[in-house]
């Protein structure tokens, strides 16, 4: 669609006549709010979530022992061993499992409280 329009800006300088020029810029103004509708949709939507996105990997590309974090089922729980793609957490009672790194949310940052 950008293609057409550079093309469609390329041509208007070269129309014959006054009618051709017209006949242009209303193509133009017809593709207008189109473009319009992708800008938008880049800066409410596609933009905040790549930031968001890029966050959240930062976040578990840096945890370690002794965070506690929530994972996606809520459950809270403290890092006693990161591997690779794992972590080993202990929950409050003392038991301990294994959970994804990815299935990490957030973090609790328990010195804001």
């Amino acid at each position: 669609m950008i293609t057409l329009l550079f093309s469609l800006l390329n041509a208007a300088p070269q129309a014959a006549t006054g009618a051709e020029a017209q006949g242009m810029l209303k193509m133009i103004g017809q593709f207008l709010p189109f473009i319009l509708i992708i800008v938008i949709f880049y800066f409410f939507l596609i933009r905040p979530q790549n930031k968001q996105r890029k966050a959240l990997m930062e976040m578990i590309n840096n945890l370690k022992v002794g965070d506690k974090v929530i994972t996606k089922g809520g459950i809270i729980a403290k890092i006693v061993s990161v591997s690779n793609n794992n972590l080993i957490v202990e929950l409050n009672d003392g038991t301990k499992m294994e959970i994804l790194k990815h299935a990490v949310v957030s973090i609790i940052n328990e010195n804001k409280q």
